[in-house]
């Protein structure tokens, strides 16, 4: 299989690997927060934020097209909702960019600010991702006494997406080296219905298989890692740094509204 893409470039070596996990988390779950409480009306200020993210992201030595290919993978659940601001609100604001000034609705303005939030707010959580082994993240959420069901249930999806998206190729390689010509809407759809049919029998004698493996091998619920997790002084550096950084967003953001 070769579709481990999630935290590729996760068995990196910067600065910013090295971080404690949870260090990382608490300051994404703020910096996330933070953001979406902005001004529906303020791109500019998300802008500013934009600056965290992107920051880490080179320093970590993260291809910056990586990024946003990812972004764009789930930019159209987004897009639907940011599409429809102007729609329902036209009433009309004038909005400066420096020297230069013009007026459009307020609702393309919102629908900007939307827009500038989803891609900040997915730049924080590919840098996370992209620069924490998902097994270290697991136990960094375990040690901040997240809830042990959802921690399971995350690192389930983690281990065995990728055996349902092999299948998944599996099947629909099959199909493309037995089709030899167009059966028709009717026979198409029905084709693709056996195929989720099967997709799903198969998922479940899968997991029936995980489930006695797995207590084969005596699981308890608790997440283990090789790694062991510590707080250093780099930690509380970041830290520090991460919250002068949010504290000074903050400043400007009250300031403008």
């Amino acid at each position: 299989m070769h579709h481990a893409h999630i935290d590729k470039f996760s068995f990196g070596d910067s600065p910013i690997h090295r971080f404690d996990s949870r260090v990382k988390v608490l300051v994404t779950v703020v910096f996330t927060v933070l953001v979406i409480s902005l001004a529906r009306t303020s791109p500019a200020i998300v802008a500013c934020y934009a600056v965290g993210p992107f920051t880490i992201l080179v320093l970590a030595r993260i291809p910056l097209r990586f990024v946003f290919k990812h972004i764009l993978l789930v930019s159209p659940f987004v897009l639907v909702l940011a599409l429809t601001c102007p729609l329902y609100d036209k009433t009309p604001v004038a909005v400066a960019f420096g020297p230069f000034s013009t007026e459009m609705s307020l609702g393309w303005l919102r629908c900007f600010t939307i827009l500038a939030k989803f891609v900040v707010t997915m730049a924080a959580l590919i840098a996370l991702v992209s620069t924490t082994k998902f097994a270290d993240l697991l136990a960094g959420l375990q040690k901040m006494h997240v809830p042990r069901l959802l921690i399971i249930q995350l690192g389930f999806l983690y281990r065995y997406i990728f055996i349902l998206i092999d299948r998944i190729h599996r099947i629909l390689r099959a199909r493309a080296g037995r089709k030899l010509r167009n059966l028709g809407f009717k026979a198409e759809l029905a084709v693709a219905s056996a195929m989720v049919g099967s997709l799903l029998s198969r998922s479940i004698d899968n997991a029936c298989n995980v489930n006695i493996a797995m207590q084969a091998r005596g699981f308890d619920g608790k997440w283990r890692t090789i790694s062991r997790l510590k707080m250093r002084r780099r930690d509380l550096f970041f830290a520090a740094a991460s919250a002068c950084f949010l504290a000074v967003m903050q400043f400007i953001a009250l300031r403008l509204r």
